[in-house]
């Protein structure tokens, strides 16, 4: 009971703390708004903004905590390196707002923000924290933006590999009318919108700064990770190693992706039903599940409480990610 009662007094504290620190900071940004606001009218440029609403003041406050909290990370050569992996989830519109340093800052308010939310539930529910209950709520909230951020990525990579086509047969035209490689990257970027639009627009900055052909392709592959930018990465490298004639590569290029194109389409279509049916039968044990929770909600009671419960639920997991893995690979057709 003592043990209970100095945890709880812990945990108590803890958030004391958290919510002392909070206040401080939210009165010093105050104070730091009112000093902005005496000295505005001395300044030669007026800097009235519009009213804020909260929201805006709280969206604000959590920007410059990210902000902040970045800075402190990027002196970690570990972290920085770490941050550099999100870079490709960066606009090219928000590149200089925006760092991959500031994407891992978020990971970190994230996961401390799920312990709180923790600790906060477990103050009210009068109920004992274990290092394991907050170890899997911290890797929760520090993963689950990866999860956005694949789910957004993915759905990038697919507007691109559907537009890279478009990107293809405007630089083989700007190569017939004799422009050079810069200028026909120049075009797409200008003329497209979208993924595809933004991917050009890096591609052509690091053309601006010097960089090589083979450089700037691979890195372009190394952000979308698509076969076809690998296979444009290779033909205009052996073009600028070997000499030839870009257009008549070009067209080749084009043609090849044309066909792919078509061919997938012609998949898709032949594949429609066998995928709508195993996305059916992935989610039919959860409906089950629920249907029979709401019916009876001890049934599943004895899977939680007993430790042949346990391992039968972890065999049931480890069988149901291996029907989803192997069902995959056979609906997966490589073209």
């Amino acid at each position: 009971m003592e043990e209970y009662s100095l945890s709880l007094i812990i945990t108590q504290g803890i958030t004391i703390f958290i919510l002392i620190f909070l206040i401080i900071y939210l009165l010093k940004q105050r104070r730091i708004i009112k000093l902005a606001k005496r000295f505005e009218k001395f300044s030669l440029i007026s800097t009235k903004d519009k009213e804020k609403s909260i929201f805006d003041f709280i969206f604000d406050f959590v920007l410059q905590m990210i902000h902040g909290l970045a800075r402190i990370l990027s002196k970690s050569v570990s972290f920085k390196k770490y941050g550099s992996r999100y870079e490709k989830f960066i606009s090219f519109e928000d590149k200089n707002r925006i760092s991959g340093m500031d994407y891992v800052a978020i990971k970190f308010i994230m996961a401390f923000a799920f312990i709180l939310l923790n600790v906060l539930s477990a103050m009210f529910q009068v109920m004992n924290l274990s290092f394991i209950s907050l170890l899997i709520t911290f890797c929760i909230g520090f993963f689950l933006p990866d999860c956005y951020l694949q789910i957004v990525f993915q759905k990038k990579r697919k507007k691109v590999e559907d537009d890279l086509l478009k990107a293809i047969i405007m630089m083989n035209n700007s190569f017939k009318s004799g422009r050079n490689i810069m200028q026909a990257v120049a075009i797409v970027k200008d003329e497209l919108d979208g993924p595809i639009s933004d991917e050009f627009k890096k591609i052509y900055l690091d053309m601006t700064y010097g960089l090589s052909m083979e450089v700037v392709f691979d890195r372009f592959y190394n952000r979308v990770k698509l076969e076809d930018a690998k296979y444009i990465t290779s033909s205009l490298t052996l073009l600028n190693k070997t000499g030839g004639n870009i257009v008549k590569v070009f067209g080749t290029i084009e043609k090849s992706f044309f066909d792919k194109k078509k061919l997938k389409q012609e998949m898709q279509s032949l594949t429609s039903a066998s995928i709508f049916v195993f996305r059916t039968l992935c989610i039919l044990p959860f409906l089950f599940i629920l249907v029979i929770y709401f019916l009876n909600p001890s049934y599943f009671e004895p899977v939680f409480s007993t430790s042949i419960g346990h391992i039968l639920l972890i065999l049931t997991v480890l069988l149901y990610v291996l029907y989803i893995i192997v069902i995959r690979k056979v609906l997966e057709v490589d073209i």
